[in-house]
């Protein structure tokens, strides 16, 4: 593994899965001795399909499963994020641009640890764009949801 954690450990080091050892755990901070932290930063790579290319893209994530909550980047939105069975679901409000409407959903599989992050726009209710993002994250010390970096 040497430091890079799949998202599977990422999941596991938020209590979703009990099997995970410790080293998750480190890697997201300090917490309690024997327990996992239930906040913590994600450091993704994912890739998606452009013009026949597989292009790379980025991304920084917080997450406190305390309150439900997450945000991207610099955290100029707060949005929520939901558990069910083995799958974390991170939503945020529809982002409008004139007639255009998309629609943003990120999941990720506790039991396989894949990440997915799907983007469907809409034009009067009918798909115009559904782009489709896989990939792994590394866990990292969190950083306060509510702390402005940017």
């Amino acid at each position: 593994m040497g430091g890079e954690v799949r998202i599977c450990g990422a999941i596991a080091a938020m209590g979703l899965i009990a099997s995970l050892g410790l080293a998750g755990a480190v890697a997201a901070g300090p917490a309690a001795k024997g327990e996992l932290p239930s906040r913590f930063d994600l450091d993704c790579t994912m890739q998606h399909l452009v013009k026949r290319r597989m292009v790379k893209v980025r991304t920084h994530l917080r997450v406190d499963l305390e309150q439900r909550r997450w945000c991207e980047g610099a955290c100029d939105a707060v949005n929520e994020l939901t558990l069910l069975a083995d799958i974390a679901t991170l939503t945020s409000p529809p982002a409008t641009e004139g007639p255009v409407v998309t629609h943003r959903r990120i999941t990720i599989n506790r039991r396989s640890g894949k990440i997915t992050d799907q983007r469907v726009a809409t034009l009067d209710q009918d798909p115009v764009m559904d782009d489709t993002l896989e990939g792994v994250c590394r866990i990292g010390r969190y950083t306060d949801i509510d702390r402005k970096l940017f």
